[in-house]
This record gives structure tokens, sequence and C-alpha cells, in this order.
């Protein structure tokens, strides 16, 4: 908008007093953190409640078959469905003395998703520190809600169930990292430039290149980690009798079967620990590229692609791929960042995330199974050489590209751009929005305006008016006297191209 038409828009419906129509009372102020519109306080509530009952249905329906096919007594639906409710948010069971805290990912991540995509659809255009507050207080508010009732009704379960309710520190800590995690995904996902305005500090170029260089390797990473579990399972068909040795009817073949699909993820995780050089821990055995130590494995059809020992020699050949994963890692960056060898801070945050991104998904997918112990990836390990694969690969990638390959072209920024705003809202004629701070017009770009010399215009600028003053309007060079009535009028000239000498009438 230029300095012009604004003036224009802003002196519409003034007397000629010469003074602006002054900003409807209060704008620019942002409202208290109270306030809320009742179309607001509804998306608030869609929010918080959408996929909570969502979720709560799915669970029901799901208890609800197993028990009818299984012919459970109906008197333990709500221990079950309470349960099920805790463990799909990971939440450690304990049922008996059998402490279950290695749980199935799956509906992890699908309830995490949904909360996220919610949480993305009621993103305002331009969202407030106060708006985007109120969403993430929505955003756990209904899990939050369900997660103490489910406490509430595994307590008063314990004499029909063996099930023992989880502490509720770990169950809300839990329930709050989930969704705090899935608020921060839906609001980056749709106002990612909004949300770096509100960090009190610049976030250096490199830090961004670096985050996205990171979530590349992470998912070239899993990648690598699917299909090399896909190749073991392939290799290893001839397990697949003994997985299901302890199924003894097609139901049984067939829960096996859905929960093997839901641990896949948790599979997919611990082979890539593995093709890092870091042990995948059963207790008290190990699985690893340069030793296998015997120990009890659960009989599962999921861990058919785990191999047995011993170790072949050819196993540590597998290094090369965390290695050329950070190599390309790095050469995108070589040719995207600036990058060099004294200041590779591109290549190292990168690494660092990558590892960080990992760490959490080894945390989330292993924990204690009963009396097999511990079951996941050596945390330990797999921090320091991830770091050292990623960094050392990346460093060698971001050298080699600096030397010998040409710098990418500069990919347009459209960040900036919001494609979601509706156009419907705003008025053509008089609902105008503006701001102070925008639109208002420096005297010194008004003095320094040359208008078309050909153009003349009989005013002149009124600063102090006299009410006993009379003024008159007449055409130049008219001998006619002016009307008794004054003509309050405007001329009002385009916006011109540059380069066109054209009056613009």
């Amino acid at each position: 908008m230029s300095s012009r038409n604004a003036l224009v828009r802003r002196t519409s419906g003034s007397r000629g007093d010469g003074q602006a129509t002054a900003p409807p009372s209060g704008h620019g102020h942002e409202p208290p953190w109270w306030s809320l519109s009742p179309e607001r306080a509804r998306t608030l509530l869609l929010v918080a409640a959408r996929p909570t009952i969502c979720a709560l249905a799915v669970t029901v329906l799901l208890v609800l078959v197993v028990m009818l096919t299984t012919g459970t007594d109906l008197t333990s639906a709500p221990g079950a469905v309470a349960a099920t409710w805790l463990a799909a948010h990971q939440i450690p069971l304990t049922v008996g003395r059998t402490t279950l805290g290695l749980l199935p990912l799956v509906p992890t991540a699908i309830l995490v998703w949904v909360a996220a995509r919610e949480c993305a659809r009621a993103v305002p255009n331009r969202p407030t520190p106060i708006e985007l507050g109120w969403l993430t207080g929505a955003v756990l508010a209904g899990p939050l809600l369900m997660t103490a009732v489910c406490l509430a009704v595994t307590g008063d379960a314990a004499g029909v169930t063996p099930l023992e309710p989880p502490g509720p520190v770990t169950a809300f800590g839990w329930v709050i990292v989930l969704y705090l995690g899935a608020a921060a995904g839906g609001i980056a996902g749709k106002a990612w430039s909004s949300l770096c305005a509100l960090v009190p500090v610049e976030i250096p170029d490199w830090v961004v290149l670096g985050a996205r260089a990171a979530r590349r390797t992470v998912l070239r990473m899993l990648g690598c980690a699917a299909l090399a579990t896909a190749v073991s399972f392939f290799m290893h068909l001839s397990r697949l009798d003994g997985a299901y040795h302890q199924a003894h009817n097609a139901t049984d073949v067939l829960g096996m079967t859905l929960l093997s699909l839901l641990y896949l993820p948790n599979v997919v995780i611990a082979a890539a620990g593995l093709l890092t050089g870091a042990a995948v821990q059963f207790g008290a055995g190990s699985v690893g590229l340069f030793g296998v130590t015997a120990g009890q494995v659960p009989a599962l059809p999921a861990l058919i692609p785990l191999p047995e020992g011993p170790s072949a020699t050819w196993w540590p050949v597998l290094l090369l791929v965390p290695i050329a994963v950070g190599v390309l890692g790095g050469i995108e960056l070589g040719r995207t960042s600036d990058d060099r060898p004294g200041a590779p801070w591109a290549t190292l945050t990168s690494a660092a995330l990558s590892t960080l991104t990992f760490l959490a998904l080894a945390i989330l997918g292993g924990g204690q199974l009963g009396a097999v112990g511990w079951v996941g990836v050596d945390l330990l390990m797999l921090v320091v050489l991830m770091v050292t694969w990623f960094g050392f690969g990346g460093f060698v990638g971001m050298v080699f590209a600096r030397r010998f390959l040409a710098p990418a072209a500069p990919a347009d920024d459209y960040d900036d751009y919001d494609d979601d705003i509706d156009y419907d809202d705003y008025d053509d004629e008089d609902d105008y929005y503006y701001d102070d701070d925008e639109d208002e017009i420096d005297e010194d770009e008004i003095e320094d305006y040359d208008d078309d010399p050909a153009i003349e215009l009989d005013a002149e600028l009124i600063t102090d008016i006299d009410d006993d003053v009379e003024v008159s309007i007449a055409a130049p060079g008219s001998a006619a006297p002016p009307a008794d009535d004054i003509v309050d009028a405007e001329v009002v000239e385009p916006d011109l191209p540059e380069g066109d000498d054209s009056t613009g009438r």
C-alpha cells in the first residue's frame, strides 16, 4: 500500500478539516489474557475435546471387540479402557508384580499427530503470544483431564483386576511432554515465522539450515533402518513358525500379528541404533554389530529380523550407512550454507539435533519388559556413535562440497507469505485495516514528492480555519461567481507504475 493511497483512505469521510480519521478506540493494544471471543472459545473447546473424545471412542470400541472375541467378563471393561489409554501415552503399567514399560509406539504416534493437526487448524494467521498460550493450554487440557479420570478408574478397579495405578507424576509428566510436542509441531507447521518472531534473540541462519538438515538426516536414517529390517525379515523367514509357536488358534495368530505391527516403529528405531554400532539390549543379553550376548528374547513375530549370534565378520560394514547419511547431509549444507572448514556451525548443529532426536525416539521405543528386564538401545553408546558418524561424515561432505561442487541456487523463501488469509473478511470500500506504525506518513516524503509539472492545482493547505471566514471554490480562470453551497471534494490519483509520465487521469 503506497503512502498516497493510505492517506486517501485515512482521510475519507472527513469534512476538509485536514485531520486523519482516528482508528477505532483500543486498536493496537493487546486484549487482556482472559478475554476470549465466543468464536475463539468455541475453537479452543474443539481443540481440547475433539481429539480426546475420538481417541476414547476408538479405545472403548477396541477393548469391547477384544473382550467379546476372547470371551472375557465385561466387568473389567472400565479398568481395561483406562489401562489402554494410559498405555497409549507410554505410561508404564504394573500388572501384579510385572512392570510393562515397553509399549508400542503406533498408538502414541497417531494420538500426537491428531492433536498436532487439530492445533495447526486452530492457529490464527498472525498469532499473538496470548493466543498461542491459550492454544497450548487447550491442547493439554483434554488429555490431562482424561488421564486423571483413568487414574481414578484404575484405582477403583484394583479390587477387580490386578492392575495397579501408576504414579500421578509419571502419568501427567508423559502426557504433558507428548502433547507439548504436539502443540509445538502444530504451531510451527502453521506459523513458523510468527513463532520465530517471539524468540527474544535473533536466530542465526546456520541454526535454521542445520535444523532442516537434521530433519532430512533423521528421515534418511529411519528409511535405511526400515529397509534393513525388511531385508532381514525376508532373510529369516524360517523363524516364522517358531514366532507363532505359542498361538493356539486363529484369534491368537491375529492378536500376535496386530501386536507386532503396533511394535514395528520400536523395531525400526532399534535397527537404526544397531546400524550405528550401538547394542540393542534384552535384559542381560545384547545384540550388536561386534558381538552377540545370549539373553531371553520375547517370542514375537516383530523380532524375526533380529540377527542371531555369533556375529559375522561383515556386520561392521553396516557402519557405512550412518556415515553415508552424514556425508550426504554435509554435502547439502556445503552447497546451501556458509559453512567452511573453520566454522562448520550448521553441520555441527545438524549432527547434534539428529542425535537428540534419536535419543528421544530410543527412550520412547524402549522400556522394562517384565522378567526380561530393560529392552532397548544402549543410550550412551547411541549418543556417542551418532554424534561421531553424523558429525565426522557431515564435516567430510561439507568440505568436499565447498571445494568440488558449485553452490546450490538459493530457493525462494515463501515463509513470509500467508496463503490462508480469508480475503472475504475484508470490505473493499470501508473496512481497511491500518496500523499506525506501518501507515504513518513521513513529512519529508511528502515534501520530496514531485508532482507532474503539467498539472496545476488551485489549492492551498489551510491549517487554521476561522469559522467566520467564507471559503469559496472556483475553477481556475472562471469569471462566474462561486455558488453558495460549498462542495467537499478531493482528487484521488491512482498509483502510477515507474517510468510512466502520464497524468493518471
